[in-house]
């Protein structure tokens, strides 16, 4: 019997003290994951060998005969170890009747999610694979001179099952090929694909990441104080998106009083950014980070438009705040490649640096402590360069601060198209003390 069928089984029969099992929705998985890294220049070193990881595991949700649910996570295990859990979801049940939601069979979209060579390189079948981006990464620390580099790369392959009592059932593969790496604790990043990355990938998308390493180690002369022109990095402005927009337009923040959006704002398609802002989801584009074919709830992928000409048309909703507040469920992507940011104001990387004394911002801190609903921020940017005309003139310090919806709002607000990213950076003003 496989982990998903014994799980399915051990939810439906499951019964303690007279209280049996009455709906269930499961998300269950199994994957195989491989990962080799670089610690200190060394590839496969004792402290990061290649390794080749089996897992399963998934997510619950259980309504019970006596009109409560349970829910929790569960990993492949002794069956008495399963029973455990149960037992023990089933001892902290708790009263949430608009969760008792288990769909319906649904027919769920077609996407390409699955790469032959990516699943091969997880399983262990082309080992040339992860030493192969290591390899090219450490091209790019010896280009740039940097002392040290650490670095990962992970191939993965995932089977996902989601089964509710209702009748819903889907199953999909998919892949990721990853890597992600820093040098000299200046610079880094990470890029992941669904299929392996195209010759030269790897070595373009890392220098890219390395092009201001040279400037970060030095200090700027005369670094600008008061309202300065700033382009976020992609990196930094998915930062922003989520805190401020994504979780504002949270179902779960919308119904529980926590979003500076109300529901009636939707309803009413409230005008509340520039006018040719928009926001919509992109699930289904083929090998995308970003897609998928179904959640974890059992509700299946489709493009959903939340923001268009500025305004707001629905939250991103699961299935309890979607009956609590009256509206169609919509499916969230996990990955900022689900998401598609409208602007028509948009300058790419060199353009948007081409002013005089613009300050690109590689990295803040205190993301954590932000008023998400009031949108007001104060962020210290620890690796920022100042660039003159084009010119990285080195590197600078300081806080930020505004209102990011002041910043949607404005007419100076531009995207800025970054390669290698789905996300783009942001050009905006900003106080910088």
């Amino acid at each position: 019997m496989s982990f998903f069928e014994e799980v399915e089984r051990e939810v439906r029969d499951f019964r303690q003290g007279g209280v049996a099992t009455s709906g269930f929705r499961l998300s269950l998985a199994e994957s195989v994951v491989s990962e080799l890294g670089v610690e200190r220049n060394r590839i496969g070193s004792a402290y990061a060998p290649l390794s080749v990881k089996e897992l399963a595991g998934g997510s619950f949700t259980i309504g019970w005969s006596d009109g409560r649910m349970s829910s929790g996570s569960l990993s492949r295990g002794p069956k008495d170890a399963l029973r455990d859990v149960l037992l023990s979801a089933f001892e902290g049940r708790y009263d949430d009747p608009e969760d008792a939601i288990f769909p319906a069979p649904a027919a769920v979209p077609e996407v390409v999610l699955f790469s032959p060579e990516a699943a091969a390189a997880a399983r262990g079948q082309a080992p040339d694979i992860l030493p192969g981006i290591l390899s090219a990464l450490a091209g790019v620390r010896e280009r740039c001179a940097a002392r040290i580099m650490d670095a990962s790369a992970q191939a993965a392959v995932v089977r996902r099952r989601v089964v509710t009592s209702g009748g819903f059932r889907a199953e999909s593969e998919s892949t990721a090929v990853s890597f992600g790496f820093a040098l000299d604790s200046l610079v880094g990043d990470g890029f992941s694909r669904r299929g392996l990355f195209a010759p030269g990938d790897v070595e373009k998308l890392a220098s890219l990441t390395a092009a201001d390493f040279e400037a970060l180690r030095h200090t700027a002369a005369g670094a600008p104080r008061g309202r300065t022109p700033v382009v976020l990095h992609p990196r930094v402005a998915e930062q922003f998106l989520r805190t401020f927009l994504l979780a504002n337009l949270s179902g779960g923040a919308v119904a529980n009083g926590r979003s500076r959006f109300v529901a009636a704002d939707f309803r009413d398609r409230r005008r509340c950014f520039r006018e040719d802002f928009s926001l919509r989801t992109s699930p289904l584009s083929p090998l995308s980070p970003g897609s998928f074919r179904f959640t974890e709830e059992g509700v299946p992928a489709r493009e959903v438009l939340l923001v268009e000409k500025g305004c707001v048309l629905t939250p991103l909703l699961g299935l309890k705040h979607g009956r609590k507040l009256g509206m169609e469920p919509v499916p969230s992507p996990s990955a900022i490649e689900g998401f598609v940011f409208g602007l028509a104001s948009r300058a790419g990387r060199e353009e948007s640096l081409s002013g005089s004394r613009t300050l690109l911002v590689h990295s803040v801190l205190g993301m954590h402590t932000q008023d998400h609903v009031r949108g007001e921020y104060s962020l210290l940017c620890p690796q920022g360069v100042l660039y003159e005309e084009g010119r990285p003139l080195g590197r600078v310090t300081g806080t930020l601060n505004g209102s990011f919806f002041e910043d949607l709002r404005s007419e100076a607000l531009c995207a800025v198209e970054f390669p290698g990213f789905a996300c783009p950076g942001l050009a905006l003003t900003a106080e910088l003390s």
